[in-house]
C-alpha cells in the first residue's frame, strides 16, 4: 500500500477513541414527548440532528420564528443532558492514546472532530488524557456539523492544511461522508455499530478493524 502524504489527522471521538455509553431510544422517547405534547409533533428522532432543524422549520411555519427557537433550544437542552449521562460508563478504546502518540512523534497534526456537546467532549478529553489535539471542534463549533464537510474545511482553514494532506478516521458513515466532502482521504475503523459495507458505501478510502491496524498500514508503525 502507497502511504499518503498525511499532516494533519482528525478523529472522530465517540466510537472511535472513546465509547459514550449514550442512549439514543431513551433520548428519541423524550424528544418525541416534548415535541409532541408542547406542539402536536409525531415524529421519529432519527437521525436526531436532522430531526430537530426538520421540527424548527415545520414549528416556524404553524407558530413563527420565536416558537420554533424555543423549541429547538429546549431540544438541544434535551440531548445535551442525555450526553452527559453518557459519561457514566465512557470507556477508552483499545490503542487510542498510542495511536495519537504514534501521528504526533511523526510531526502529524491531530485534532477531533465529533457531533456531540462541547462539555461532553472537552469531558472525555480530560477524564482519558487524550491528546495533545491541534484542534477539538464539537457540535457548536459550526453551524452545519457530520455529515457536512463543514468541520473538516474549518479544521482545514484553521491549520492551514490542504484537503489531500488530511486523514478524517472514523466508525461512522457520517464521518466518511464529512472528510469526503471536504476533499479529505477517510479511514473507517470497525469499533462502532456501522459495517464495512455501510463505511465503503460512503466512499472510505481505507478500512481498519482498529486504531492499531491504521497506523500499521499508514504510518508503518507497529504498536
Amino acid at each position: 500500500m502507497e502511504r499518503p502524504e498525511i499532516r494533519l489527522v482528525l478523529f472522530d471521538l465517540d466510537g472511535t477513541l472513546v465509547t459514550l455509553n449514550f442512549n439514543a431510544d431513551k433520548t428519541r422517547s423524550e424528544l418525541h414527548e416534548y415535541y409532541f405534547s408542547e406542539h402536536g409533533l409525531d415524529m421519529f428522532f432519527k437521525p436526531v440532528l436532522q430531526r430537530i432543524d426538520e421540527a424548527e422549520r415545520l414549528i416556524e411555519e404553524r407558530e413563527g420564528m420565536a416558537a420554533a427557537g424555543a423549541a429547538t433550544a429546549r431540544a438541544n437542552e434535551i440531548l445535551r443532558e442525555n450526553e452527559e449521562e453518557a459519561l457514566v460508563g465512557a470507556r477508552l478504546l483499545p490503542n487510542a492514546l498510542d495511536v495519537i502518540s504514534a501521528f504526533h512523534n511523526l510531526g502529524i497534526l491531530a485534532g477531533v472532530f465529533s457531533r456531540t456537546t462541547v462539555s461532553v467532549v472537552e469531558a472525555s478529553i480530560e477524564r482519558f488524557g487524550l491528546g495533545p489535539f491541534d484542534i477539538i471542534l464539537a457540535r457548536e463549533d459550526t453551524v452545519e456539523t457530520k455529515p457536512s464537510p463543514a468541520p473538516v474545511q474549518l479544521a482545514l482553514s484553521n491549520l492551514n492544511i490542504k484537503p489531500e494532506h488530511c486523514l478524517v478516521v472514523g466508525d461512522h458513515p457520517y464521518d466518511i461522508l464529512s472528510g469526503k466532502g471536504a476533499g479529505a482521504l477517510s479511514a473507517g475503523v470497525l469499533s462502532g455499530l456501522a459495517g464495512k459495507k455501510a463505511l465503503l458505501d460512503a466512499g472510505a478510502d481505507y478500512i481498519f478493524d482498529d486504531l492499531r491496524g491504521l497506523v500499521l498500514e499508514l504510518l508503518g508503525v507497529e504498536l
